[in-house]
């Protein structure tokens, strides 16, 4: 019973830590991919909200998922250079979440 009563204890306590992380608003690391995608595409204020965005994500990625975020932003930037109206679109809909 001793054994059961520690292990409920230790499941609750991992399981309160893992809501803690989860309300800190970590991104998963598609979520900053598309929030580094959504920073090639922003300008002016939005990007100046991307970056700090990301800065306080960024730490703690594995080198592969901040390489293809750096892809993504490069991505990202040349649609808003080829195509403006596109950008824009895109930022309003799919970056509105971030």
């Amino acid at each position: 019973m001793r054994i059961l009563t520690i292990a409920v204890v230790a499941l609750t306590a991992a399981a309160a830590t893992t809501a803690a992380f989860a309300a800190e608003g970590r991104l998963s690391d598609s979520q900053f991919i598309k929030a580094s995608h959504c920073r090639g595409l922003a300008a002016g204020e939005a990007a100046a909200k991307f970056d700090a965005l990301l800065k306080g994500q960024k730490r703690g990625r594995a080198d592969h998922v901040v390489e293809k975020a750096n892809i993504a932003r490069g991505d990202g930037a040349r649609l808003a250079r080829t195509d403006a109206a596109a950008a824009e679109a895109r930022l309003a809909g799919d970056c509105a979440r971030f």
